[in-house]
């Protein structure tokens, strides 16, 4: 083989019509989508119709309320417990790998 002469390099038909090709398929793809998201049925309220008075400040309805605290431990018991295992091994803080 020969050596190649950057002067003489030209992109080809090909590539033109690769790169043609996929712009194509873009703006295909770009209309599709479009009139997909037309379709879609968006309604804001969800059904439920909201007070006239009603402001960004006031805090968001909620329907379920939690029956019992979320946290297993009362608030101030927030020490991380060990067993002896772990508190007594010959590797004791030294980080796991």
């Amino acid at each position: 083989m020969g050596e190649i002469d950057p002067n003489t390099v030209k992109p080809g038909w090909i590539a033109l019509l690769i790169v043609l090709a996929l712009g194509a398929a873009t703006v295909l793809l770009w209309r599709s989508m479009a009139k997909q998201l037309k379709r879609i049925d968006f309604d804001p309220t969800d059904g439920r119709t909201t007070p006239a008075d009603a402001t960004a400040d006031a805090p968001a309805p909620s329907g379920d309320q939690p029956t019992e605290p979320s946290s297993p431990a009362p608030a101030g018991a927030a020490a991380p417990t060990t067993t002896d295992e772990a508190a007594s091994g010959p590797d004791r803080g030294r980080a796991r790998e």
